[in-house]
């Protein structure tokens, strides 16, 4: 007979540093103290006893969210939920009732008989153990005659027995080392099934010698193992593999009556792998977290042998979960916390209170590195820190006129730096004006860290105070702590803003200083200053850097308030996390262009996690990703402009579409806070002044100290048909000699899952792009990706390039999302890339999607046979990379110049922050 037991356990994560709750436990209308009352935080080991004055002190690692007990015998056991929400010290007093129709243990005893026997029986084994367990032999009952039975007949459903206990049961188990005192809430045993669930307060037994205690820790780590706790912490963990639990689904097209016993026959038939990667996993605050589980869950516990008659070829114990609501919640050490969410049956179904554990129990063995990662989510606002971002942003100059281009630099700030190649790509920006409007908004690409981008502002909007906010998709699972927000104002064309006096500055000891040399020629047309900047440490070593650089004319003012600028920005970097912080991360990290959606399927009963397929134009980008276990599904990493037209599919076995998708709207946070004002003076342009406006046409590439005709040309093969440089490369040398097991290896690239070793936070990777002579290959299969890259002998191959680290790979959007190997023949003769596959978008759904934010880029470079006019900015670039301390560029100045103003902004290769006013006062 197999039981479905379930238990609730109210507590959760214990914290890292010590906390106390204390309070008095008095009779309910006298007020009088109840010395040595019970006072324990249920499920653990973690209670103290009152003393005369009826007072009690709990002092350890108190968790953020628990359930606290109070009994006395012949009182009414008092019970209260207590959210500490970070507090150090609570206090919590319980008044208890007296129970008048209190029994003594000799009237007790007197009225058991035969019946009452058979009932105890049987709630042993439901209770206790199963009557095969070993260890029911070494747990007991202390006191059974405090326990009662009746037969409830209710008006719906079976008939069952009912248990209750006037006192609490004292248990002593002496396999694993605890007395237990559990106070019965309920119990039910039926036909079939039964379940029961209360408090329970554990107290270790005092040991005889070192080897009982060491026994006995053998044994509760034995009984850690394979337990539902520890199942569900490999599912939060996403370790089921390293963990020893494999997890299976059945296929509801397939009816019980047509499975064999055969396991390997079924497998991928009648019974599916379920991927965690696919299990949504919700926080939902304090600590706790629900898990949405897909229909019936079948359990296989790899490291415990064990006879099942379910499968003929299957050696180890198999149990069943199922979540009758769809879903069951937990804490962070994988407590049950509501009695009817889950049913246990199979091996985990034998779990009785001769193999239950405290809560605040943690094994000391390392099972398959189980610990580190079980630290690591209990101290989860420390995992949640090293993954935030900040963007910051500075403007080409301080204020702007209606209908002006607004060009934006900046580079993203890190908590973490490792973790900057797994972090977003993509920069949402609103624009608001003083009454919260959102005026205009769009998003730029982050490209290696670093921000550059322009807003094309709108010539219908009014004069007066806006504010630019930034944030990434990610950052706004943290609030706005993370956001960026600048202000500015927008001016009538004939003001302009009072410009301050900019003076050289001196920099400090410990600045990188930044000298400026300058040579002026003269054109037809304009001036040309040719600018050298040297960046120097305080011992004159040359710095290596990444900033930006704006040169705007001398009378303008060039940023609104020092408050703004990267240095003070930074302070953020020593901000971290409150321990108490928690969130749910409903927002994923975005790699490119994202697609947020959910899948439906035509029948109920179809899984809802399966492969979606996403397809831009006609294979011009494409990529697949897997729906959820509620259906929704995430795709990340197009990359283009404006819009697309975006083909969306479920597809099955014979690549057939099926089901229907709808796509899910991004909301834009709202506006917390005030609204943040510059200070700023505002002066009358004199009436013969005309206003320095920015505008511009079309791109045109940055000047460069090299000749054109001094260019090496190359191939398309040789410039990587476009697409850039790879992060690994291998040549004729090592082809020559190499197996491609060797090759292979030195890629980082493993054959039989065609996974590149590289990490993305929280995002699960397909096949990687095969490439052969420029020539792409989408929608390969596994065997057909093997086949077509093992049928090269690497002999007469000229090279294999990989781009597999998060950052040269975003060019070729979601197709290479999971890395690209690049593969050039000998004797390939392809001058660009192509698909050898043509799109049949027949039974596809086609969402428009918005791109990136298209914008006029600014151009350094004016034509050489046009006339210069006056304007604001003379320069900007925000991508500037300092190599070996120094950086040269060419300035093109309007005739009647004489004084222009640099910005230099940005940081060290070791982090320090730079910034440097220079003015610049050139001869007529």
């Amino acid at each position: 007979m197999r039981f479905g037991l379930i238990i609730i356990f109210l507590y959760s994560s214990f914290l890292l540093k010590a906390q106390t709750i204390s309070g008095i436990v008095t009779e309910k209308g006298s007020n009088k103290p109840l010395p040595f009352a019970n006072v324990f935080i249920n499920n653990s080991t973690l209670g103290a006893a009152t003393d005369e004055e009826g007072r009690f002190s709990i002092s350890g690692n108190l968790p953020e969210e628990f359930e606290l007990v109070a009994s006395f015998v012949g009182f009414e056991t008092r019970s209260v939920e207590i959210k500490r929400k970070g507090r150090q010290s609570i206090v919590q007093n319980f008044e208890l009732l007296f129970l008048e129709d209190q029994l003594s243990e000799v009237e007790l005893k007197a009225k058991r008989d035969k019946s009452w026997e058979r009932n105890l029986k049987r709630f042993k084994e439901v209770f206790l153990a199963v009557p095969d367990d070993p260890f029911g032999r070494d747990i007991e009952i202390l006191n059974p005659w405090v326990i009662d039975f009746e037969t409830v007949k209710p008006e719906k459903g079976f008939n069952y027995t009912k248990a209750s206990a006037r006192q609490p049961l004292q248990l002593e188990n002496r396999a694993l080392g605890y007395r237990i005192d559990f106070y019965l809430q309920d119990f039910r045993m039926l036909r079939n099934a039964s379940r029961f669930f209360g408090q329970a307060f554990y107290q270790e037994l005092p040991s005889e010698n070192a080897l009982t205690d060491s026994i006995w820790m053998r044994e509760k780590e034995l009984n850690y193992r394979n337990s539902v706790r520890h199942l569900v912490m490999s599912i939060l963990l996403k370790n089921s593999g390293a963990q020893g639990f494999e997890l299976y689904t059945a296929n509801p097209k397939i009816p019980k009556e047509d499975r064999t016993n055969d396991f390997y026959y079924e497998l991928n038939k009648s019974i599916v792998p379920v991927k965690l990667e696919f299990v949504y996993v919700k926080p939902l605050g304090n600590g706790t977290y629900r898990i949405f589980l897909p229909e019936r869950v079948e359990v296989h516990h790899l490291t415990k042998p064990w006879p099942n008659d379910y499968y003929t070829n299957i050696y180890h114990a198999i149990s069943w979960i199922v979540a009758p609501s769809g879903h069951f919640d937990v804490d962070q050490k994988g407590t049950l916390l509501h009695p009817t969410q889950l049913v246990l049956s199979g091996f985990m179904g034998r779990q009785r209170m001769a193999r239950s554990l405290p809560l605040d129990f943690i094994p000391n063995v390392n099972f398959s590195g189980f610990l580190d990662d079980f630290q690591v989510f209990q101290n989860r606002h420390i995992m949640l820190n090293n993954l935030r971002e900040k963007p910051w942003l500075s403007t080409n100059k301080a204020f702007y006129y209606p209908g002006e281009t607004l060009w934006v630099g900046g580079k993203m700030l890190y908590q973490n730096e490792i973790k900057q190649d797994t972090l977003s790509r993509v920069l949402h920006w609103d624009l608001m004006d003083e009454r919260l409007n959102t005026v205009q908004y769009g998003s730029f690409p982050i490209q290696n860290g670093r921000i550059s981008g322009g807003l094309l502002l709108s010539d219908t909007l009014s004069k007066g105070n806006y504010l630019l906010r930034a944030y990434t998709r990610w950052s706004m699972n943290f609030g706005e702590m993370d956001y960026f927000r600048l202000p500015f104002p927008i001016l009538d064309i004939h003001e302009m803003l009072e410009a301050n006096v900019v003076e050289e500055e001196e920099g400090l000891f410990g600045d990188i200083q930044v000298a400026a040399r300058y040579s002026l020629s003269d054109s037809l047309n304009y001036r040309v200053l040719s600018l050298e900047l040297d960046f120097l440490d305080e011992f004159e070593n040359q710095v290596e850097s990444e900033v930006q650089l704006t040169a705007t004319v001398g009378s303008l003012q060039m940023e609104v308030e020092p408050q703004y600028r990267l240095e003070k920005a930074m302070e953020w970097l020593d901000n971290p996390l409150k321990e108490s912080f928690d969130t749910d991360l409903p927002y994923p990290i975005e790699y490119g262009v994202s697609v947020l959606g959910k899948f439906f399927p035509n029948k109920r009963r179809d899984p809802l996690a399966v492969p979606i397929t996403l397809v831009k134009g006609d294979l011009e980008d494409y990529g697949q990703v897997y729906s959820d276990s509620s259906g929704v599904f995430w795709a990340s990493g197009f990359q283009f402009e404006d819009s697309a037209q975006i083909a969306i599919a479920a597809l099955d076995q014979k690549l057939r579409p099926f089901g229907r998708v709808e796509l899910v709207p991004w909301v834009r946070p709202g506006f917390r806070g005030s609204f943040s004002k510059a200070s700023y003076q505002v002066v009358l342009l004199p009436k013969a002044q005309e206003p320095l406006m920015d505008f511009f046409g079309d791109y045109i590439l940055l000047e460069e100290f090299v000749k054109e005709s001094d260019k090496e040309k190359e191939s398309q093969a040789e410039r990587n048909y476009g697409y850039g440089d790879p992060n690994q490369e291998i040549g004729p040398k090592d082809l020559e000699t190499k197996t491609w097991a060797e090759i292979l290896g030195l890629l980082r690239f493993n054959i039989n899952t065609l996974k590149f070793r590289n990490y993305t936070f929280g995002e699960v990777t397909g096949s990687p792009l095969l490439i052969i002579d420029g020539n792409s290959m989408p929608f390969l299969d596994p065997l057909e990706f093997r086949e077509r890259l093992l049928s090269f002998e690497p002999s007469q191959l000229k090279s294999v390039k990989a781009y597999n680290d998060n950052i040269s790979n975003v060019v070729f959007g979601m197709a290479g999302y999971s890395g690209v190997l690049m593969i050039e023949t000998k004797n390939g003769s392809r001058i660009g890339p192509d698909s050898y596959k043509k799109f049949n978008s027949e039974g596809f759904q086609i969402f428009p999607v918005a791109g990136f934010t298209s914008f006029p880029a600014f151009s350094n470079t004016p034509p050489k046979d046009q006339y210069l006019k006056p304007k604001a900015t003379l320069y900007w670039n925000p991508m500037i990379k300092v190599e070996n301390g120094q950086f040269q560029t060419l300035i093109y100045v309007p005739y009647g110049t004489d004084q222009i103003q640099l910005r230099v902004e940005g940081t060290s290769s070791e982090g320090q922050p730079i910034y440097r006013l220079i003015p610049l006062k050139l001869d007529r």
